[in-house]
């Protein structure tokens, strides 16, 4: 895993790489930012450039021994922790910290990297914590998480946070049409609607929701303005559908997000799905401003809930409730 691959993040990668240079690594670091814009390939990247075996002043060969067993996640100083059925507990990281006390095996660095940090526990937190106040030499913590605010206080105070970009639709186009072998124009839908991740606009190019959109669109549009019951009935039933969840809410994010482009007079140029802008506007300016605003902030507080409350129903219902039909 190299620097050199990873594209739209350069400020991030400038600041890592001068924190080598002037030999100032913090032992902590929270990759905060959307999904699918390179946070955890940048971790890598940047644990490959510290153990490399024969880096140029920017960047890891790509090449040597152990380059190749973090690529292939076998490096023996790195342990890689990850949400098992939507949770980090506190059993992961206790079996995972211990290592870090020894000297590396390989070296010059060990390190430890939980991807969805904002999954553990707060018994994992804390587990975390006592490690993150006391941490043994040579070793590089990375945090990674697209939702940071419901990370503890005291964790995050521990870190130092880099926040990751999201990338334009231009971007995020020239992006997934190299690693699909596709042209931009192939993709354009997908990347609008990816909100600047690259890794959203892959997932959904693999989405059947992608010829459903302009439906789903509509049908929301059309029943947003009318009696709550026919709301939350509409609710009831994509919920219960078999798509996925991910997709669906994804959609509604960005539907969300235009509404509120509409309802505030921004650009044609800012909505995701901008091949619907007409009727977009048509219903914010039914709904007026303060509506939108209030179905954004349901949405933004469901989305800081997840974790309690994480699936497509409860996330709809919020939002609807805060529509309230019969405008």
């Amino acid at each position: 895993m190299q620097f050199f691959g990873i594209a739209g993040q350069d400020r991030i990668k400038n600041i890592l790489l001068r924190t080598v240079s002037a030999q100032r690594i913090p032992h902590a670091f929270l990759f905060a930012g959307p999904e699918g814009v390179g946070k955890r390939t940048t971790a890598l990247a940047f644990f490959s450039f510290l153990v490399c075996e024969d880096p140029t002043e920017n960047d890891s060969c790509g090449l040597c021994r152990a380059c190749n067993m973090v690529d292939a996640g076998t490096f023996p100083d790195l342990a890689i922790l990850q949400p098992e059925k939507g949770v980090i507990k506190i059993d992961a990281i206790r079996q995972a910290t211990p290592r870090l006390q020894f000297e590396p095996l390989i070296g010059p660095w060990k390190g430890l990297i939980i991807d969805n940090a904002d999954l553990m526990t707060l018994e994992a937190a804390n587990a975390a914590l006592k490690t993150l106040e006391e941490p043994p030499s040579k070793t590089l913590f990375i945090l990674i998480s697209s939702n940071p605010d419901v990370l503890p206080r005291t964790v995050i105070s521990r870190c130092i946070s880099l926040n990751f970009n999201r990338l334009s639709t231009e971007d995020v186009a020239a992006i997934v049409a190299e690693e699909r072998g596709l042209s931009p124009a192939e993709i354009v839908d997908a990347a609008a609607l990816s909100m600047g991740s690259p890794g959203r606009a892959i997932r959904l190019l693999d989405s059947p929701l992608m010829g459903e959109r302009r439906a789903f669109i509509q049908t929301f549009l059309e029943l947003g303005t009318k009696g709550l019951d026919q709301l939350l009935a509409f609710s009831k039933d994509v919920a219960s559908s078999k798509g996925d969840e991910a997709d669906v809410l994804l959609l509604l994010e960005s539907l969300l997000q235009d509404i509120v482009h509409a309802a505030s007079g921004s650009p044609d140029s800012d909505f995701c799905n901008y091949d619907m802008v007409e009727e977009i506007r048509g219903f914010a300016n039914k709904i007026g401003i303060d509506k939108a605003l209030a179905a954004v902030n349901a949405w933004t507080d469901w989305d800081y809930k997840r974790r309690y409350h994480p699936d497509l129903r409860a996330a709809l219902d919020k939002v609807f409730l805060a529509l309230g039909g019969d405008f």
